[in-house]
């Protein structure tokens, strides 16, 4: 699991303060039969927590403490006209841990609607399971063991159906009847769960990059095939990859031809900056272009053609040993953020298996063994254009695969991997389910099996947005109609759909300037040929430090070739400050980019010395946002004017 940062581009931004007076917030208020703590002051957030029983039909004693977080709104002279409660994914994220992005996306509507964080049990505040083995990694079946042992009778009271009876707790307990959800990933499938049990609880729902909970394959097929063909969609939208002719996908089997005989070995930099012994082989292939379609994947789409042929063409694996390094990052995460013994304990009461856990383990692991060799036998394509093998051998989690093969036997009455039986429906209130085409998490075709369960549900696909669209989109596209269908029940206007930029390809990875094409010369431009090669190094290496913000977990990185970077929080975005950052083997950076979110501008103040003896300053700026976006290079080079543009980076 990656480290939830769906707040990065949100949290630096001040939003509107607590309304009315110039005086300080209550530190305590009354919400049903609750006594609310103020609890965060830079949203105005209260926070409390209920005690409910573990197993709400008492077979089975302790309790689980549900923690939540409550956000009035703002004009409390008048009566609310509703709560939003969003829910967060995973399974074993803290919804409470995306609060930045829950109280940005719905700031529009917080003079007249409350919104309320609850934490799924296991998670955040509401106790979150620390399984220390799972926690630090490990993925063998004695760390499942030691979680399921840790858990001990409670192993399986941790699925969708209890935490939606504790929702229910809460809200009863707040006085609150209905809710506007939103649901995200794993909260699309709580969303699911919630309203199908408790459908007079729901005004309207939100489902944000969804999955069914009734499946009907247990392998989510849609899902691979939706990350493959993910390469040449990119490639199709981007002037610079479709210039080249051919396709992403014959070149990157080009790539997986030459690593099933020979793996490439080196030092690549992970997600923290550090140097790390890496391999790519066909299972890092696998993990890396199924995680381009994660909610941070852009930058593996942007870049992975680029890296494929810089192998292909030049062995030059820098690029790729990066990308598969930073995706192959440990989640050093602490369980209140992302807990693994939650993610398990959901996967084994609620997915679909490939065997049986009310059987013996032997059985269990026959019929797992039967499973694989029906699917190498009748499913060759499973992973194609990788083998099942290869596929299984990824340890690739688009099921559970053996995963839950050691968890205990449920208790009489619990069906595993059916949280929903078949008599029960959906309701029929107003739902919108939202998809981005480039989703390989919760693929669009996962999402409209989602849809057609709904009576009334409405799918709209984004196309260039990944997973979690209302977190990705850089023009508030997918958050306006978000706000919109919360607000008026229906979608509304959705022509901006069209606005939303494809993602640009790197034209290419090169080892020296003399290998890029020279940004364009416009009006007072003196440089040369050889110059505006340089300029066009220049720009790489500060769109690279931008993009590398997707992919990484630090905020002090290493260059692609040396050098460093690193980057921190403004009111308005994010700098970065490059130390002669080499993205190519000649050419030094050093200065700052400066990132706009609000506004999408990027601008940058660099100097820079190649190998070669040159040496200058430029201005750098683009709009990140536009289609096809130009950057703009102004400066001196050698002690004459450079001026020019280029695609932006």
């Amino acid at each position: 699991m990656k480290k939830n940062r769906l707040a990065g581009l949100l949290a630096c931004i001040t939003l509107a303060p607590f309304a009315g007076t110039a005086n300080a917030a209550p530190s305590t208020i009354k919400v049903g039969q609750f006594t609310l703590l103020l609890c965060n002051s830079q949203y105005t957030g209260y926070c409390g927590a209920l005690e409910l029983p573990i197993d709400p039909k008492g077979a089975v004693k302790g309790t689980v403490t549900v923690g939540f977080e409550y956000y009035p709104r703002r004009d409390t002279a008048h009566a609310s006209q509703g709560v939003i409660l969003p829910q967060e994914g995973g399974p074993g994220y803290s919804s409470t841990g995306s609060r930045d992005f829950y109280v940005d996306l719905f700031d529009p509507l917080r003079d007249h609607r409350d919104i309320l964080i609850i934490d799924k049990r296991g998670t955040g505040l509401s106790d979150a399971i620390d399984c220390p083995e799972l926690q630090a990694g490990s993925i063998a079946q004695s760390a499942v063991a030691h979680c399921a042992s840790h858990l001990g009778s409670a192993a399986w009271f941790y699925g969708t159906v209890y935490a939606s009876g504790d929702l229910v707790a809460v809200l009863d307990a707040l006085d609150i009847d209905r809710v506007d959800f939103y649901g995200d990933s794993y909260g699309t499938f709580v969303g699911q769960v919630f309203s199908a049990l408790y459908p007079t609880r729901v005004r309207s729902i939100v489902l944000d990059s969804a999955y069914p909970v009734r499946p009907p394959d247990a392998w989510f097929p849609t899902d691979w095939a939706a990350a493959w063909a993910g390469l040449d969609l990119t490639c199709k939208r981007s002037p610079s990859c479709t210039a080249l002719g051919g396709s992403a996908s014959s070149r990157m089997q080009s790539l997986i031809n030459s690593v099933r005989g020979k793996p490439i070995s080196g030092q690549g930099p992970d997600g923290y900056g550090k140097l790390q012994p890496t391999t790519v082989d066909t299972g890092a292939l696998i993990r890396l272009i199924d995680a381009g379609g994660d909610v941070y994947g852009v930058t593996i789409f942007r870049d992975i053609d680029a890296a494929v042929r810089a192998w292909n063409s030049d062995h030059d694996a820098q690029p790729i040993l990066r990308m598969v390094a930073e995706n192959e990052t440990p989640d050093d995460s602490d369980p209140v953020d992302f807990s693994y013994g939650l993610y398990t304990a959901v996967v084994c009461q609620d997915y679909p298996l490939l065997y049986d856990l009310t059987a013996t383990s032997s059985v269990r692991s026959s019929q797992y063994a039967s499973a694989l060799s029906k699917a190498r036998a009748q499913r060759a394509d499973l992973f194609a254009p990788f083998t099942v093998d290869e596929g299984l051998d990824s340890e690739l989690y688009i099921t559970p695969l053996d995963t839950c093969l050691p968890w205990p036997v449920p208790p009489k009455g619990t069906v595993p991997g059916v949280p929903l039986q078949s008599k029960v429906k959906f309701p029929a209130v107003p739902t919108l389910v939202l998809s981005g085409d480039l989703d390989t998490m919760t693929s669009a075709t996962d999402a409209q099996q989602v849809t057609d369960q709904f009576p009334t549900a409405t799918h709209l696909v984004i196309p260039n947005l990944t997973h979690v669209v209302a977190g990705g989109d850089l023009i508030g596209c997918a958050s306006s109609i978000v706000l919109h269908f919360i607000q008026n029940l229906s979608p509304g206007d959705t022509h901006c759909t069209a606005k939303v930029r494809p993602i640009r390809t790197l034209p290419r990875f090169a080892l020296h300037a003399k290998d890029l094409a020279p940004i364009t010369a416009v009006s007072g431009n003196k440089a040369s040929d050889t110059q505006r090669r340089i300029a066009a190094a220049v720009l790489e290496t500060a769109g690279d430090a931008v993009a590398q913000w997707y992919a990484t977990s630090g905020t002090k990185l290493r260059g692609l070739r040396n050098g460093t970077f690193s980057y921190s929080g403004t009111s308005t975005g994010y700098k970065f400050t490059l130390t002669n950052d080499r993205w190519t083997q000649d050419v030094a950076v050093s200065g700052t980019v400066t990132w706009n979110v609000e506004t999408n501008a990027v601008t940058a103040t660099l100097t820079f010395a190649s190998d070669s003896g040159s040496s200058g300053k430029v201005n750098l700026s683009w709009n990140d946002a536009n289609i096809n976006a130009v950057a703009t290079i102004q400066g001196t080079i050698d002690g004459v004017a450079v001026q020019g543009q280029r695609v932006a980076p």
